[in-house]
């Protein structure tokens, strides 16, 4: 993966939960706070050299997760790119009746892949980490490829892999798309 590609997640991730409190307001003023937000944290990154074209991906690619992905208003936003021993989460939030969530976010194309066990070892490798920090208040780990949601994912606490419309947290954002 190139440096921009990792740039761009890391604003996206950066983006999303600057803007985690905001979750619930109209989606162009959610799309206007995002657009602000980038232009003035994106001042060196670029793809293929255009600084526009990184600008516009990371406040399409936030404003997709904040509208379809984000927990409703009743969840508490506990942080983005959290480090730990074996890497960084994204985002991670505490949702009433399911409990401590961790949301990996790719935000490369995916259209044409099929989630595998290969593409898992990263969101599992966070799912110890969060039985390890949370205990039984961790509920796993949404795996959400933003351009493909078909193959978005949920990862129990118990390592047990669902298609996420099909898991304990399909209904964290009853009004999603």
């Amino acid at each position: 993966m190139s440096t921009w590609h990792v740039a761009i997640g890391s604003l996206v991730h950066q983006c999303a939960g600057a803007l985690a409190e905001h979750r619930g307001e109209q989606s162009g003023v959610i799309a206007q706070r995002a657009t602000e937000w980038v232009n003035s944290a994106a001042r060196d990154t670029r793809v293929f050299g255009n600084l526009a074209k990184a600008r516009a991906q990371i406040t399409s690619l936030a404003c997709a997760y904040l509208h379809r992905y984000a927990p409703d208003a009743d969840a508490d936003y506990l942080g983005a790119e959290i480090p730990f021993d074996g890497g960084r989460v994204d985002l991670v939030w505490s949702i009433p009746g399911l409990g401590v969530v961790i949301d990996e976010l790719k935000t490369t194309a995916w259209v044409r892949l099929n989630v595998d066990a290969s593409m898992l070892a990263q969101p599992q490798r966070y799912r110890e980490f969060g039985v390890q920090k949370w205990g039984s208040g961790f509920a796993g780990v949404r795996f959400l490829p933003l351009r493909n949601p078909g193959e978005a994912r949920f990862i129990s606490a118990d390592g047990e892999v669902h298609r996420l419309t099909d898991s304990p947290a399909a209904t964290v954002r009853k009004d999603a798309a």
